[in-house]
């Protein structure tokens, strides 16, 4: 047997009863400690009607041996003095996959149930089954020592994936007709060869989306395998209880008897745990990929995606000011994700008269040739949900808990609240909002990314550096003025800002993408309404125009404090460099996967000021809306959509030998 686990963040761990009562019918929440968390997946816990039950005491439909005596399938975890979250997360370090040996969970649960253990007694157990649909099955709640991965079950999550395994074209006729044509792969396993089958794209969806919960609720728990020069191991370890990670079987059983989780995919899953993710979806792209062809098609639809709209380009905004982002349109209600691993520092919950200026700031690390890169995403004009005990977004549940009142009332207010939540790339943290702003109407998201040091040597390559730190929140750079300003007045309007980035000229365009612009951001409190009015680039027009362009395009977004700098490790100052996140995710992804890519030699060096003050500033670009009604955004499916779990009676229970030994 085997087992795959992956669980999502709890925000509270209640002392609990094994096998208690829970509330039933959560469709997408696991249950950890009796409380439910969301996962985004179909889930079917041990308590719902259609669900398998590790805590009954009974064999499933036979008798004899073992079957006619009450046994536990499941113990307590070695080590774990109280049934808190807290302990749990000082015991639970690793995550085991398993595949079942089976055609679907409701055999694999009673094969599981059913089999005599090798040391007396009746049943093995494993934390969640996921079926070939990608339907999660919870049998036990995660406090419990499931009984799948012999010495590590007390310090492990354990998880069945369905996949029959070794492939046997004698046994076809009673397989279901998907493995006529389920992938398979040869895989050498502690020296033996083996062909097997693959997992369906379904299952690798559900592994995943455990995974990261796993990974965000057990701190010791690393979002490593076990591996040899940077390709996975598929050996058994000599000390398999000192590696804090995901394992398979094949990795823990001393034995070397045991093979599962076979021909799975371990750089598909680790290229989803350690890679990168697109806030929203981009065309086809959810993940940013890691082959070359891939890659490069990304990179040409993310600039497509974020250089289409009518204003929100990396760097410019209209009247010169900087715009540190880009804007991506997205279906409305569609979720916002992570970029990459790392913690969210601070949010803010605000939405008035159909404009979003609620937000998440995180703050991540990357290791890139031996030094660690740290990097902040901002995500802006989110829709963050009311606060409830059904909260779908894991930062948000985690404020539900009873000490954390305060930060409750804070978000709920509109205020910045300071926090310090692990997020994994691809989690959801909010739902895409409405921009409500001149001619930027409908759903849109603002997704920008920089850093308060300096760009590494590894990055040198993939970036041409601009100094403005002076420059204050209008753009002064020469380079980046002439760009836009076709009719030489050392303004920028929206038509200019339009005809840069839809034009037929590429090499500008290319030039800005790889940009990396040390300046002061725009939405600081540095930014402040005297120095705006004060500006001399603004001295030629009137001083109700700058404080309707203050109004519209600075004030309601101004994140950026003292003490959100100070609990983040932000600069004081507000200078950071900022780079075009399309160009930043595609080039970090790159180096990971140790993928060269080429970049255009276009670049922008020119550290001159543009001297001359702006005597007519196109305030209408920020206030009046367009004469048109905004179109709703068509976009292909999303990725990732999963099926409705079926009821027993629609599962046929086929058993079979099993094929987890050698």
């Amino acid at each position: 047997m085997i087992v795959l686990s992956q669980l999502f963040c709890v925000a509270l761990w209640l002392a609990t009863q094994p096998g208690g009562a829970v509330a039933a019918g959560h469709g997408t929440a696991i249950m950890v400690a009796g409380q439910p968390v969301d996962l985004g997946r179909t889930v079917v816990l041990w308590s719902d009607e259609q669900g398998f039950d590790g805590y009954d005491l009974r064999c499933i439909d036979q008798s004899g041996g073992c079957c006619d005596v009450d046994w536990a399938r499941y113990g307590a975890r070695r080590g774990l003095a109280h049934r808190t979250l807290a302990d749990l997360q000082g015991v639970v370090s690793q995550f085991v996959l398993h595949f079942d040996g089976c055609v679907n969970s409701r055999s694999c649960f009673k094969s599981m149930h059913n089999r005599v253990r090798p040391g007396g007694g009746c049943g093995l157990s494993a934390h969640f089954m996921i079926d070939s649909d990608g339907t999660i099955y919870q049998t036990l709640d995660l406090a419990e020592r499931a009984f799948h991965a012999e010495q590590e079950n007390s310090i492990s999550v354990g998880v069945e994936i369905c996949n029959r395994g070794r492939y046997q074209p004698s046994e076809m006729s009673r397989l279901p007709a998907e493995y006529r044509t389920r992938p398979r792969r040869q895989v050498v396993i502690n020296g033996t060869a083996h062909d097997a089958y693959d997992f369906r794209p379904e299952q690798y969806e559900s592994l995943v989306s455990l995974s990261r919960a796993l990974l965000r609720i057990f701190p010791k728990m690393k979002p490593i395998i076990p591996e040899r020069d940077g390709q996975p191991l598929l050996e058994t370890l000599a000390q398999p209880l000192d590696f804090h990670g995901i394992v398979g079987h094949l990795h823990v059983d001393l034995q070397k008897q045991k093979w599962d989780p076979g021909a799975l995919d371990w750089n598909r899953v680790v290229r989803a745990l350690r890679g990168f993710s697109f806030p929203i979806q981009i065309r086809a792209f959810s993940e940013v990929p890691r082959t070359r062809d891939e890659l490069l098609a990304a990179r040409k639809a993310g600039f497509f995606a974020s250089e289409e709209r009518v204003t929100g380009f990396f760097p410019l905004a209209p009247a010169r000011l900087w715009h540190s982002g880009v804007h991506l349109r997205g279906l409305r209600g569609s979720p916002v994700l992570a970029p990459a691993r790392g913690r969210i520092v601070a949010a803010r919950q605000a939405e008035e008269n159909g404009r979003s200026t609620a937000f998440v700031l995180m703050r991540h690390e990357v290791e890139l040739d031996g030094r660690l890169l740290t990097f902040f995403s901002l995500l802006f004009h989110l829709s963050l949900p009311s606060l409830s005990d059904d909260v779908p977004i894991p930062w948000m549940r985690t404020l539900m808990q009873p000490e954390r009142a305060a930060q409750r009332v804070a978000l709920e207010s509109g205020a910045i609240v300071l926090l310090d939540e692990r997020v994994e790339a691809g989690d959801r943290v909010g739902v895409l909002g409405s921009v409500n702003r001149g001619p930027e109407q409908g759903p849109e998201l603002h997704f920008e990314i920089f850093t308060a040091d300096k760009p590494p040597p590894a990055l040198g390559k993939s970036f041409h550096y601009l100094n403005a730190a002076a420059d204050g929140p209008i753009v002064r750079r020469a380079a980046l003025v002439s760009l836009a300003d076709r009719n030489n007045d050392s303004q920028i309007d929206a038509d200019e800002l339009r005809r840069l980035f839809h034009g037929n000229e590429i090499d500008p365009r290319q030039a800005l993408r790889r940009l990396v612009i040390l300046h002061r951001h725009e939405w600081g409190s540095r930014t402040t309404p005297a120095e705006f009015m004060g500006l001399r680039e603004l001295s030629g027009i009137s001083e109700a125009d700058r404080r309707r362009i203050y109004a519209a395009a600075i004030e309601p977004y101004i994140f950026w404090t003292d003490a959100l700098a100070a609990h983040a490790g932000l600069p004081a100052s507000q200078i950071i460099y900022s780079y075009n996140p399309i160009t930043f995710l595609v080039v970090l992804a790159a180096q990971a996967a140790h993928v060269e890519i080429p970049w255009p030699r276009d670049s922008i060096s020119d550290g001159a000021i543009e001297p001359r003050q702006l005597v007519h500033v196109p305030v209408d670009d920020w206030t009046k809306p367009p004469a048109s009604v905004a179109q709703e955004l068509q976009l292909p499916p999303l990725v990732g959509v999963d099926l409705a779990p079926k009821r027993k009676d629609q599962i046929p229970l086929i058993e079979l030998p099993p094929t987890d030994e050698r």
